[in-house]
């Protein structure tokens, strides 16, 4: 062997040596004994368990991820929301398995004993700062406004759980069935694509920026509001006077009732009855579809269920006869 090829073996050897120890290293995961080292989707660093096994988790999207990822025996309190049918996938069966509900309050929580916390943005971080200080290892997931973005917070939650392969499926099964509805609803082309507004209690929902924006995007739906800008806040809604301006198709009506007084036949019947809205293609066409706020609101894997759920509403005879390829 040559002094030339003998120097490339060795460079070659202590560059590969390089690549695994800066993957240890440098990557958002680091071993030690029984715990790990991970970043969240903050920035900030934790250490957990190895292998979590009393989680809690403080918010409806973490909660669907979570049970997604892991059996229930590992989850020792759900979001307030697990259950409800009307904003969480979580069925009624899986909250009932892990028996607890995590309200946002840190004795609380502290006292379901958890190895690890799954929270969000959406969280008072000074009660997050509580947790922590006890002791307590609180992974902050993001809040996310596209798809990359739910991708991300998917692969967040699996990285903190320690089930990153089961991550990566469920990021791969999301993918395949945007795939599979974009083939379906290809044959619309843009200029007959048809607009549709979301409609809370409150008022006008899927405005510039969110989310639900982009699921009706992603699902060839127009969204009647998405001209609009407006500061982000649970009460920032644009208000029903607007209707007319807009002109939608279709309604995407509430089904979650947050006050007394809620009611969605009370609601619809007040729409059709107002003489300025009389003009309006959705109400004169009497398109106002009941759709529930855990497609609206959805934070989750379930971006897929919510992106077929717009469409079926809105172009329901693309599927006549078919069957659903939603998940729970």
């Amino acid at each position: 062997m040559t002094f030339y090829e003998a120097f490339r073996k060795n460079l070659a050897l202590f560059l590969a040596v390089l690549l695994i120890v800066c993957m240890a290293g440098c990557g958002r995961v680091k071993e030690s004994g029984g715990t790990r080292v991970i970043t969240d989707d903050q920035g900030a660093e934790l250490r957990v368990s190895a292998h979590p096994v009393r989680i809690v988790s403080l918010t409806y999207g973490t909660d669907e991820i979570l049970l997604g990822l892991v059996d229930t025996s590992r989850v020792k309190g759900l979001s307030k929301y697990a259950g409800n049918p009307d904003i969480s996938f979580v069925t009624k069966e899986e909250q009932q398995a892990v028996g607890q509900i995590a309200e946002v309050n840190p004795e609380m929580i502290m006292a379901l004993k958890p190895d690890l916390v799954i929270a969000s943005t959406n969280v008072p971080m000074n009660m997050v700062e509580v947790l922590k200080k006890s002791g307590i290892p609180v992974y902050v997931s993001l809040v996310a406004v596209n798809w990359e973005q739910m991708e991300t917070k998917v692969r967040g939650v699996a990285r903190a759980v320690n089930e990153e392969e089961a991550g990566e499926a469920m990021v791969s099964d999301m993918n395949r069935k945007r795939e599979a509805l974009d083939r379906k609803l290809s044959v619309i082309p843009p200029e007959k694509e048809r607009t549709a507004l979301a409609l809370s209690f409150r008022g006008i929902l899927g405005k510039k920026g969110t989310l639900f924006s982009e699921i009706l995007a992603m699902a060839h739906v127009k969204d009647g509001a998405a001209v609009y800008d407006v500061p982000k806040g649970t009460n920032a809604y644009l208000s029903n006077e607007i209707l007319p301006e807009i002109n939608p198709d279709i309604l995407l009506m509430p089904v979650w009732k947050i006050k007394e007084g809620d009611n969605e036949t009370e609601f619809e019947k007040e729409l059709l009855a107002n003489p300025a809205f009389q003009d309006v293609k959705a109400v004169k066409n009497h398109n106002l579809v009941l759709f529930p706020e855990k497609y609206k609101y959805v934070m989750s894997q379930h971006i897929t269920d919510a992106m077929e759920a717009a469409a079926k509403a809105v172009y329901p005879e693309l599927f006549e006869n078919s069957v659903s390829s939603g998940g729970k």
